[in-house]
């Protein structure tokens, strides 16, 4: 396990690492058109990182099969794609962030979904496996469905107020997490 903690240590530092090189373009920028949506997903993201590292650095130590580290290799490669398009690269005539977010959604949102995944189908398939019946399973698995159901509305919705009411809703997620690691 520690050479696959070390490898997605590396890959995961990577991605931060490009997070913080286009914010750093986007505050040297002076033709930067700021919309609250796109810093936000940007945060987000970080967050999905922390969260990665965290919950494979909180694994117990021993051997890990190939087969085993597929899908955190699945969910690093996910994750440094989005990480490098949670902020915009290309700044040469400045950028309008809300027409960035509205221009890229389908495809951040649906890196989002792809990374969580595989993490998603071993949830859902414990839950399944140790329930005694549909209402269990759904009272255990009930925020990760609707967490997942609202990441795809992400992906199609427009108006900036469901925007702002689908990330207060994925952002219950990370918030949980956080308050059980501090």
């Amino acid at each position: 396990m520690n050479q696959a903690l070390t490898f997605a240590s590396i890959v995961l530092g990577v991605s931060v690492a490009f997070e913080l090189e286009n914010l750093n373009r986007l505050i040297r920028h002076k033709g930067v058109r700021w919309h609250w949506a796109q810093p936000l997903f940007a945060l987000f993201v970080l967050l999905l990182i922390m969260f990665y590292w965290w919950s494979i650095a909180d694994r117990p130590e021993g051997r890990i099969s190939l087969g085993a580290f597929l899908p955190i290799m699945w969910s690093l490669v996910t994750l440094a794609l989005l990480s490098a398009a949670a902020l915009p690269d290309k700044l040469e005539n400045g950028i309008d962030l809300a027409e960035y977010y509205q221009r890229n959604r389908f495809y951040l949102w649906g890196l989002v979904i792809l990374t969580g995944l595989p993490i998603e189908i071993r949830w859902l398939y414990t839950v399944a496996t140790n329930s005694s019946d549909i209402v269990s399973f759904f009272l255990r698995a009930g925020g990760d469905l609707v967490a997942f159901a609202a990441m795809i509305a992400m992906m199609f919705v427009r108006r900036w107020w469901l925007v702002a009411l689908g990330f207060a809703i994925n952002a219950i997620g990370p918030i949980a997490w956080l308050s059980r690691t501090i």
